[in-house]
């Protein structure tokens, strides 16, 4: 009877191991901090993404700068398609679960896709993301939305992307790096820095860089600050610092929520 008691717990112990490790998977809130090491990311995006040679090179280039050992066997792969809305990524993602197996999938709508004027558009974003969702959790990786940010001239949507990121999050137990609303704060705060390419649509430097600077301080819970500036830019290092800065203080404030 001792045998089968222990032989019973053994296997409880064990079902509930797999059920805390799977667990972990699923964001118990939109607003959760993250655990792991999560070192090994995949970014589906599009030239939001891809613009300023990459957000996942900024990101790479701020872990080996803050992570211990310089971050090594870290990898961050950006997967982006030209003006791409999510859904076109879903045979992407299917095929690279083939090659790898990822810790964390960062999925990005294209820019105001999630509140588009057509409710198809709309509901095409939930749909794919419901499904690349479900596609990642069985792959055992976590899922990171990727908010995105309104256009230079209609800061008014901010809070519109925002609650659709954290709408999809809540549906699909994803996570959220508040990048959209990190924007918003340092137009609010820094004027000065200029966040937007030409077209007040897609990035600048700025904009990539503090994009990267969210993605750090979403995946490791730790700040910035004193990261790597961008190497191949003419960034000085005070415009670095406000843009950390700004990145820390919109996580820990989001996660707050």
């Amino acid at each position: 009877m001792k045998k089968i008691t222990l032989l019973a717990a053994a296997t409880t112990f064990a079902l509930s191991s797999i059920c805390v490790q799977a667990d972990t998977l699923l964001a118990p809130s939109a607003y959760a901090k993250m655990d792991g090491e999560n070192k090994i990311v995949a970014l589906y995006g599009n030239s939001f993404t891809f613009y300023n040679n990459n957000i996942n090179t900024r990101l790479r280039d701020l872990t080996q700068s803050l992570l211990p050992d310089h971050a090594k066997g870290y990898k961050y792969r950006g997967i982006t398609i030209s003006s791409g809305h999510l859904g076109w990524q879903i045979e992407n993602m299917r095929y690279q679960n083939t090659l790898q197996k990822w810790d964390v999938v960062i999925l990005q709508g294209n820019s105001t896709e999630t509140i588009s004027k057509k409710e198809s558009t709309r509901q095409n974003f939930v749909d794919s993301a419901t499904q690349m969702a479900e596609m990642a959790h069985k792959a055992g990786a976590k899922v990171v939305y990727f908010m995105t940010w309104p256009k230079k001239d209609k800061p008014e949507d901010s809070q519109k992307l925002a609650d659709a990121y954290i709408s999809i999050a809540q549906k699909t137990g994803g996570y959220v790096a508040p990048v959209g609303l990190a924007f918003e704060k340092a137009r609010t705060t820094h004027p000065e820095i200029n966040l937007y390419y030409q077209d007040g649509v897609h990035p600048s430097i700025s904009g990539t860089y503090l994009a990267a600077c969210v993605f750090f301080a979403t995946l490791y819970n730790q700040s910035p600050v004193g990261g790597a500036l961008p190497i191949d830019t003419d960034m000085n290092p005070a415009t670095a610092k406000a843009l950390q800065q700004v990145a820390w203080e919109t996580v820990t404030e989001f996660q707050k929520s």
